[in-house]
């Protein structure tokens, strides 16, 4: 997997009331066209220090997020639909329901932006909101 790509993550993850904040830089691969690709990148710091996480985002409206390592996740994020993801932490495993609020992707071969946000449940029951600001940018290897 050619790294060749920088990306800068902004999270905001709102829970009753509460924000976290969370900015991160990495070296990323992208593949694919436009309208179906891959991001795939391993995360340096915080809870998923050396976990490879791939988004891969299909027509612009749904987005699959696979994350392997300390923790395991497979989480689908599409506008209109109610997904289901099961997650495993060194804590323990979870199901989480997930609602897309907004997906906007303006991905290239050379780089681009993917913005979404969505909602978080637990059985059926409000936990959160959670929105990603991503920017994809080439760089030489080094």
């Amino acid at each position: 997997m050619k790294e060749n790509f920088l990306i800068t993550l902004h999270t905001v993850q709102e829970t009753d009331g509460d924000k976290d904040v969370l900015d991160m830089t990495a070296r990323a691969s992208l593949r694919g066209e436009e309208d179906d690709y891959f991001i795939t990148y391993t995360d340096e710091d915080g809870d998923f220090e050396g976990s490879v996480t791939t988004l891969h985002v299909e027509n612009g409206s749904c987005i699959t997020i696979s994350r392997k390592g300390q923790c395991d996740s497979h989480m689908i994020v599409e506008k209109n639909v109610r997904h289901i993801s099961h997650h495993i932490t060194p804590y323990g495993s979870f199901s989480l329901g997930v609602s897309a609020l907004a997906i906007d992707s303006k991905m290239k071969k050379n780089g681009g932006t993917l913005n979404f946000r969505y909602c978080t449940d637990i059985d059926m029951r409000p936990l959160g909101e959670i929105e990603f600001d991503i920017t994809l940018e080439k760089r030489p290897l080094s």
